[in-house]
């Protein structure tokens, strides 16, 4: 905690062991440019199509990594789009009949990236052609990086209107999370008064109290929407709706999109050309139709010839799971849908035509089942993508107007302006302003922050205040901290754990043996007569149907999606199911101190001086110019405490060999004196520590009550000074510490300062003397770490067996080292991308509560995946012995199948229920248990003072 590390310089004149400053000027070549492009793929349906998906996108040029959700199936793709282009892309899935559509075109995207001044740019596909002002002027002109051009995109036939409405908060959920659109109240209401080509999207924030709605003025008027929505609503419940800004009136007409046909949300996979009744395909209904009528011949007499009907059943629900089952085959592998056909044509050979009708019916009608069984799902991941902002409303320089542009266009540098309900459309800097700002779609906590000229906003953030902000971006929209973690959110929905693994893998095994079996129930029998033929080969039939794996393949990747959706919604990134796994097997926390335990942000208690060598103020600057390239907080406490005192570093002087001495401070040629700055370990190395007895006793003093102490000295003078920091514990520190004592979970701090002030703070947070490990360098922390770990095999959590894991959390930009050998390692985030690339897992408001609520769902996901395997096995072993025993059909097999997979997604479902996440944020724990120590180095106990 003590290393003052150095990153960045001030303009002294310096040099540094670290940043070597040359003449030397180095020729770089720009890397090859990278975007993300993302895919619908209808034809995902379980953990069987994945190798297929990669092996088709992977061999394709200038394709770098390919990710693949299956409970969404959306599949991400990172791409040169100067060799490959998105629509090339979804070609090759098309070929293998997999129905992939672009959602989002990387290449596109990445245009906006390119440095201000570069005019219009033309990325080359891979089709040899590109996109170019030429060749299509409407399309490639909105996506011109070019601070002027952007203001001269093309209009749409939409303006955008703002409508406040003050009972939104009512219809909010306790967390105040934003309603689906599907199921508000005043959603239904617009969709049931206008036609969808009167208007093209609404928004809801509930927060801001804001309704803003996207509509073509000539053919619906803003005054219309007010008229509907004051005389379809209660105003007791919704309260005055007022318009708040006329888009016709006020010129906010919005720019063409890309994407201003496609389906957003749930209805993205259940909307499409022959579907209706819900999303229904036409040919499952008529199946359907026809299987009641078969089942009609049981009424016997005239009635009898409706089992024909069966044969009808198939015809019509049969062909898309053929040709689905053709393409497997041609791809050499095998799988539910081949297992189907086999067993409904089994059955029509047999005469059984109910039965036939029954398997083709059901299994059609599953893949609608299974997409209306994971909406919640889709809505969570869909939501959290919807975070990036659409639009932006440019300042023009020239009028003072506003502009509205796509949000993906601006380039750094531009001036917008961001109204109630707004969002900010990148990351930038408060120029004009000052107002309340909901930063929830980054932390998770719906506490508005005020922000005010001067302050940073992060894109997605929204306005909530009464004023208007006039925000200058620092970053584009593709380069903000938003951006970067809807990317890892899609990252982790693709990273499969280890149960995943050996789900998939048990699958794999698992079919061959049981076709293998079935086809030998059903040919064998034949050679000892036809009667004894025909029923047990009924009976393979249904073996076949009641083992298909689709029930576990299914629901355990969604189950893992559910509980990374739900911790993404609050703010918590976890890298993947298997890091969410490891979460639940986590049996020792490691807590860093500053910045973890405590909020980092220093403030100076005490200054003395030794000795008469220096004044006050010299010695203050002494420490701002030492202090100054370092990115430590302890060290921006110093030189803001000599900003306060007014002391200014004079002119001219040089600071040479700036040098982090790890675990103990800095050191540095100030103009021809070699100073040293850092704690008694440094000058009790260097034989400095040369300060009287009282001084002594006043360290230790300082140290007793919590603070930080360090020296300032001379080579060749001795310490000329002494000063003490306090930094602040979190309020939440206690409270979580002693929950994780009380759910088993042993606790441990490590820190770099001394015994005395590591105790008091452990003290304070309820942790045994034992369980404070001080004076560590960065080697010790990540040897008592390793210690820790004990053999390797323990890095991978899994269903089989209690792991014991290690987990570490830190401040995600000094501990990198710590936090990268711990099993599991949480940064404490606030929006730094740095820790977000670097750790397992972000909190991103730094909030400690909500590695509680990590944890907590790592155990509730563990459980429901083996919930889901054991009612799917035991409902497997019933139907084969009720099969055995002549008490199944193939109706009863085809049900129970198609019942369980519906059952366990739905368990895992569960997961983003309120009723859930209540459980999981409430979760009572047990007493906290002692360990033995066993004689190693660190001594581990949980005995609470």
């Amino acid at each position: 905690d003590n290393a003052m590390s150095s990153s960045l310089l001030n303009p002294i004149t310096t040099t540094s062991q670290n940043h070597q400053q040359t003449d030397t000027t180095t020729i770089l070549h720009e890397p090859p440019p990278s975007c993300r492009t993302r895919l619908r793929v209808q034809g995902i349906c379980c953990s069987s199509e994945v190798p297929v998906v990669r092996s088709i996108l992977r061999p394709l040029p200038g394709v770098r990594k390919v990710g693949i959700n299956i409970a969404t199936k959306v599949v991400f793709i990172d791409h040169d789009p100067s060799i490959i282009s998105a629509d090339l892309m979804a070609g090759a899935l098309n070929e293998e009949k997999f129905g992939a559509d672009v959602l989002t075109d990387g290449g596109l995207e990445l245009l906006v990236r390119k440095k201000d001044g570069e005019g219009s740019v033309s990325v080359e596909s891979g089709g040899g052609s590109s996109l170019s002002k030429k060749e299509d002027e409407g399309k490639v002109s909105s996506f011109r990086a070019s601070g002027e051009d952007i203001l001269d995109l093309p209009r749409s036939r939409f303006v955008e209107s703002t409508f406040f409405v003050p009972g939104i908060m009512t219809h909010a959920n306790d967390n105040h999370r934003r309603k689906s659109s599907s199921s508000c109240p005043i959603g239904k209401l617009l969709r049931q008064n206008f036609f969808k080509d009167h208007f093209r999207a609404f928004h809801l924030h509930a927060p801001s109290r804001t309704l803003k709605v996207e509509h073509d003025p000539e053919l619906l008027s803003a005054e219309k929407i007010m008229d509907v929505l004051t005389r379809g609503s209660k105003e007791e419940d919704w309260g005055s709706i007022e318009l708040a800004h006329d888009g016709a009136v006020e010129g906010l007409q919005l720019p063409v999109l890309t994407n201003d046909n496609q389906v957003d949300g749930e209805d993205m996979l259940l909307d499409a050309e022959g579907k209706c009744f819900g999303g229904l395909k036409i040919n499952v209904i008529v199946s359907g139709i026809f299987w009641i009528l078969s089942l009609l011949s049981f009424v016997g007499g005239s009635w009898s010839h409706l089992r024909y009907a069966g044969i009808g059943s198939v015809l019509s629900g049969m062909p898309p799971v053929i040709a689905k089952a053709w393409m497997t085959i041609r791809r050499m592998q095998f799988d539910a849908n081949c297992m189907m056909i086999i067993a409904a044509f089994g059955a029509l050979a047999l005469g059984e035509f109910d039965e036939a009708a029954s398997v083709s019916f059901f299994f059609a009608v599953s893949e609608w089942l299974e997409a209306r069984a994971t909406v919640k799902a889709r809505r969570a991941l869909g939501e959290i993508i919807s975070l990036r902002p659409e639009y932006a409303n440019v300042v023009d320089p020239e009028s003072g107007g506003i502009v509205i542009v796509p949000a993906a266009n601006i380039p750094v540098g531009s001036v917008v302006s961001v109204r109630t309900g707004d969002k900010v459309p990148a990351d930038g800097v408060v120029v004009e302003g000052t107002s309340s700002v909901d930063e929830s779609s980054l932390t998770g906590e719906a506490r508005p922050v005020e922000k005010r000229a001067g302050d940073d906003v992060s894109g997605g953030s929204i306005n909530v205040g009464l004023c208007q902000l006039v925000v200058k971006t620092t970053a584009t929209v593709g380069d903000s901290t938003l951006s970067r973690l809807i990317q890892l959110v899609e990252e982790a929905q693709a990273n499969t754990s280890e149960t995943e693994k050996l789900v998939d893998a048990f699958a794999r095994k698992y079919t061959p043996v049981v076709l293998t079996m079935s086809l030998f129930i059903c040919t064998v029998p034949w050679f000892f007569g036809a009667e004894t033929g025909r029923y047990w080969m009924l009976n393979g039939l249904i073996i076949m149907v009641v083992a298909c794996p689709c029930a576990l393949t299914i629901s355990t990747p969604v189950t893992y999606s559910a509980g990374l959706a739900a911790a993404a919604q609050r703010g918590i990134i976890i890298k993947g199911g298997s890091k969410l796994e490891a979460l639940g097997n986590v049996e020792t926390v490691l807590f860093d101190k500053t910045g973890t335990i405590t909020t980092g942000r220093f403030a100076l208690s005490h200054l003395d001086l030794i000795g008469n060598l220096k004044s006050r103020k010299e010695l203050l600057e002494l420490l701002a110019i030492i202090e100054a390239p370092s990115s430590h907080p302890l060290s921006a406490c110093l030189v803001s405490a000599a900003r306060e005192e007014g002391v200014v570093v004079p002119p001219g002087v040089a600071l040479r060999e700036h040098t982090i001495l790890k675990g103990e401070g800095v050191s540095a040629y100030v103009d021809d004196e070699k100073v040293y700055v850092g704690n008694d370990r440094l000058f009790n190395r260097l034989d400095m520590y040369n300060i009287s007895l009282q001084q002594i006793e006043l360290a230790e003093k300082w140290s007793k009550e919590g603070a930080t102490v360090g020296y300032i000295g001379i080579e060749g003078s001795g310490i000329i000074g002494m000063f003490c920091v306090k930094d602040k514990i979190r309020d939440e520190a206690y409270s979580t510490v002693q929950a994780l004592l009380h759910s088993g979970i042993e606790v441990v701090m490590l820190t770099g300062d001394g015994e005395g002030a590591a105790q008091a703070v452990g003290k304070e947070i309820g942790l045994a003397q034992a369980n404070v490990q001080s004076q560590l360098l960065p080697e010790d922390k990540l040897h008592y770490i390793s210690s820790l770990k004990g053999s390797s095999d323990n890095r991978h959590a899994s269903l089989l067996g209690k792991k014991k894991l290690t987990l570490m959390v830190g401040d995600g930009v000094n501990d990198a080292p710590a936090l990268s050998v711990a099993d599991v390692g949480v940064a404490m985030g606030e929006g730094a991308s740095l820790a977000m690339e670097m750790s397992d897992v972000t909190l991103m408001d730094s909030n400690l509560s909500k590695l509680l609520f990590s944890i907590n769902m790592g155990v509730k996901v563990i459980k429901t995946v083996k919930e889901n395997i054991a009612f799917s096995m035991l409902v497997n072993l019933i139907a084969i012995v009720l099969t055995f025993m002549g008490k199944m059909t193939l109706l009863w097999a085809i049900v129970s199948d198609v019942g369980v997979m519906l059952l366990v997604t739905l368990n895992g479902m569960k997961l983003l229920s309120n009723r859930t996440i209540d459980s999981i944020e409430g979760k009572r724990t047990k007493e906290p248990s002692s360990k033995r120590n066993n004689g190693q180095k660190y001594r581990r106990t949980l005995t609470v003072d």
